[in-house]
């Protein structure tokens, strides 16, 4: 009996060394092989492979990771190492593999923000002359998209029609960083006796939220953002954040925008005063760039410049909504887009054609005579704009 059970444990025993043995070099490969580095990228397909199930297949092949689809461009956002990449890159199926790059918002920090005061037109409506409009037109009707952190969607001093969160598509689009609410005020902050009043105060405005609590987000995740903007008739859409990077899928996107008449306004971005630092999308042929002055209609010192610059606004100090219910005190790149933003809607809402030519000629000339790289064709001017009545400076 004991020597059965010596025999059964002995060849037991070489059964599991011989298991062992033929196993270790695979196992040892395994543990040794170094992890790859992971990124986001834009797999942009052929226009013959629209079918999301075939993407998929096409995918998996090749390891990536799908994180969502974007049909806009015809395009799935991945996580993806480089030999993933690689293999992507080589499909035939594959048009392109783009930078899924990182985009920020375009402001400086806040300041502290004021207990909610009786309302005040803020300095920068004033200079633009929005407020000599609203007699016969508040923005009434026009669909604005702010892409952005979010709207405070509880703050009494706006009203927000709708919206999206393509970060999280099972959250809601409320601010969870300041930026957006404060962008969202300067545009439309309503005409009801407290805080402050945007430019056109009778707009319908839709959050659409792309960016992150800490003010920066993903080039994809604004593109499903323009991607809802279109297919839910958005006639402007403000975009108050910049990135160094050119991503060929996030310009196809705006120019699918462009072509569906939607107004594309953005920040040029706060990387002055050298020349030449005006970021995307501000830098796209489709896009209004709008750079930032003060009081006394100068530019300020960080606004970007460069050949790609449209329209200057007021950008300094700017008092406006933010998030908790609150208002605060901005400066910015970013508080200058919606300016232009706002007068935008109040154009279309007087039945004007050809928004963006009204906007050129109507606006104020600063710095050298005619247009200049510093503020385009000048300060906007929304009286001007929207009423067709010639104004003094």
């Amino acid at each position: 009996m004991k020597r059965r059970l010596a025999a059964t444990v002995f060849a037991l025993l070489v059964l599991m060394a011989l298991v062992l043995s033929l196993a270790g070099p695979a196992l040892g490969k395994t543990a040794d092989r170094p992890t790859e580095p992971a990124a986001r990228k834009i797999v942009v397909f052929q226009d013959w492979i629209v079918n999301q199930a075939a993407q998929d297949i096409l995918l998996d092949r090749t390891g990536a990771v799908k994180l969502k689809h974007l049909p806009l461009i015809n395009a799935a956002v991945v996580l993806a190492g480089p030999s993933n990449e690689r293999a992507l890159q080589q499909m035939p199926e594959v048009l392109r593999v783009d930078e899924d790059a990182l985009v920020y918002i375009q402001a400086k920090p806040p300041k502290p923000p004021p207990t909610p005061p009786a309302e005040a037109l803020p300095w920068g409506v004033d200079r633009i002359d929005a407020d000599l409009v609203w007699a016969s037109n508040t923005g009434v009707g026009v669909k604005v998209a702010v892409l952005d952190t979010g709207i405070d969607l509880k703050h009494l001093d706006l009203s927000v029609a709708g919206g999206t969160n393509t970060i999280n598509p099972l959250k809601s689009a409320n601010d969870d960083n300041g930026h957006g609410t404060h962008v969202a005020g300067i545009i439309a902050a309503l005409d009801n006796e407290i805080g402050a009043v945007g430019v056109a105060p009778g707009v319908s405005l839709y959050a659409v939220k792309v960016l992150n609590r800490r003010g920066s987000g993903f080039t994809s995740d604004i593109i499903e953002g323009v991607q809802w903007s279109i297919a839910n008739g958005m006639q402007v859409v403000n975009m108050s954040f910049g990135t160094a990077s050119d991503v060929q899928s996030f310009h196809d996107a705006l120019i699918a925008a462009y072509n569906a008449g939607i107004v594309l306004v953005a920040a040029t971005g706060n990387s002055g005063p050298a020349d030449n630092t005006v970021l995307y999308p501000a830098k796209y042929a489709e896009v209004i760039a709008v750079s930032a002055t003060d009081s006394a209609d100068t530019v300020a010192s960080f606004s970007s410049r460069g050949p790609q610059v449209e329209l200057a606004a007021p950008g300094i100090s700017i008092f406006s909504t933010y998030k908790g219910n609150s208002y605060a005190t901005l400066s910015g790149t970013s508080m200058a887009s919606p300016h232009v933003a706002g007068t935008a809607a109040l154009v279309i809402a007087s039945g004007q054609s050809g928004v963006r030519a009204i906007l050129q000629a109507t606006a104020d000339d600063l710095g050298d005579t005619g247009w200049d790289n510093l503020y385009g064709y000048g300060l906007v001017d929304a009286q001007e704009a929207a009423t067709g009545v010639q104004t003094l400076p």
